[in-house]
């Protein structure tokens, strides 16, 4: 399997988004952080299932929390997260990445 590599933006999306569900309600941010490594390894497993974006980006969404999608692509032993995108935020930021 690709070894896995987090962007450091996506890096900070996760764990502000997992902070922010944890203030919301106590074992929140910790749901989140585990449907985010259900969706991660269920693209990693069968990265072709997800459509493309742009170039190798591809998308898939985080099932409990639909507001968020994970773009990441596939570059020869490589499982690279681009952005963990909550769909509020503007688009053009996610644009910016997926070049």
């Amino acid at each position: 399997m690709a070894r896995l590599i987090f962007r450091t933006e996506a890096k900070l999306e996760f764990f502000e988004a997992v902070a922010r569900y944890e203030g919301e309600e106590p074992g929140l941010g910790r749901e989140f952080a585990k449907e985010v490594v259900h969706a991660l390894g269920r693209a990693r497993r069968q990265p072709e299932l997800y459509r493309r974006v742009r170039g190798r980006a591809r998308k898939t969404r985080v099932k409990r929390f639909k507001a968020y999608n994970i773009y990441f692509a596939i570059k020869e032993d490589a499982f690279s997260i681009i952005s963990i995108f909550h769909s509020s935020r503007n688009p053009r930021e996610l644009q910016r990445r997926l070049r």
